[in-house]
């Protein structure tokens, strides 16, 4: 009923684009009723086709300490498809997708929410089969702290936009040299509440920003 060691999480698929789902295809709780819980999965198709959930785990109700896991799947289409053994990729929270740069690297966003490092970008430049940290960035009033859940763009121009959510509404920074260094984050012009957002770019070039409330 809230964040603790009961959550786990479970997989199903529709192949009537939603009306209905099929029963469970897999479930994952790392140790039954013991003190770990899986929460915040997400679920991703990379550039060659291959479907990755991730998930995250933590040893405290809140997130503490968390860290993230994978597994891949090479037949996402089928009905039932073969899983890879889960895995572990990084510390931190990974709950928004990852970021295909254009000169092929892959970037998670994440957070672990220690002071002077909220934000992380982990990259693999070896299409997932490793993962590094290559920069973090700090939402610097620990009293506008809340989840930050970082998504990433990539600029036209190579620049790297992070935003962030914030106890203000939504945060931004900027990083010129692939993710490795940052601008502080500073709030941005478009207003928002202290909740999720979403924003992505979509095939057509055009950003699409999932928001409450007017521009």
């Amino acid at each position: 009923v809230g964040e603790g060691r009961h959550n786990y999480i479970m997989l199903v698929t529709s192949g009537d684009d939603g009306k209905t789902w099929s029963d469970l295809k897999a479930v994952i709780d790392p140790d039954g009723d013991g003190p770990v819980r899986a929460f915040d999965p997400c679920p991703w198709v990379d550039p060659e086709g291959n479907l990755w959930l991730f998930w995250c785990q933590a040893t405290r109700g809140g997130g503490g300490d968390p860290v993230t896991y994978a597994m891949t799947s090479e037949n996402p289409g089928d009905e039932n498809p073969t899983w890879s053994e889960p895995r572990f990729i990084h510390d931190g929270v990974m709950m928004c997708k990852p970021t295909v740069l254009s000169d092929g690297a892959w970037l998670l966003p994440t957070a672990i929410w220690r002071r002077d490092e909220s934000c992380r970008i982990v990259a693999s430049t070896d299409r997932g089969v490793t993962w590094q940290l290559r920069g973090t960035v700090d939402v610097p009033d620990p009293k506008h702290r809340n989840c930050d859940e970082p998504m990433l763009i990539e600029r036209k121009d190579g620049a790297l936009w992070l935003l962030v959510r914030t106890g203000y509404g939504i945060g931004e920074s900027t990083s010129a040299d692939g993710g490795r260094t940052w601008t502080p984050v500073m709030p941005w012009s478009v207003k928002h509440t202290t909740s999720r957002f979403f924003i992505r770019r979509l095939k057509s070039g055009n950003l699409l920003l999932v928001k409450h409330g007017a521009l």
